[in-house]
């Protein structure tokens, strides 16, 4: 495999989720990011204090490690590390899911490809 060709990862298999609710508990998804694997964050039980910590948190690892991270919900985000594409068909599936177990309706996302 050509290691300058991005990854497909798919996101019904391989996106873990984690819901952090103390600042401590932010380095698992950008230690998870560092290893190349994307990750769901449901802040939604955190408040809106620890999502702002946590975005300014996240916004500089994935400026750093070159990824990004996309709002796939209220209070949910998608960390994606540089390299590895996500198909939109299963982003929409991770959002839909998402919503579903919230109940709540579902947002306008604009998925940004690599």
């Amino acid at each position: 495999m050509d290691p300058t060709m991005p990854r497909k990862a798919r996101a019904r298999a391989t996106v873990p989720a984690v819901a952090p609710t103390t600042y401590d508990e932010f380095r698992q998804p950008v230690d998870r990011l560092c290893d190349g694997i994307p990750m769901l964050v449901d802040l939604d039980h955190g408040g809106e204090t620890l999502e702002r910590r946590f975005l300014d948190f996240a916004a500089g690892a994935v400026y750093a490690l070159s990824g990004h991270v996309e709002r796939i919900a209220p209070h949910a985000y998608l960390l994606v590390p540089a390299g590895v594409e996500l198909p939109a068909e299963d982003i929409h599936h991770l959002r839909e899911r998402y919503l579903a177990r919230r109940q709540l309706p579902a947002p306008g996302i604009s998925v940004r490809r690599s």
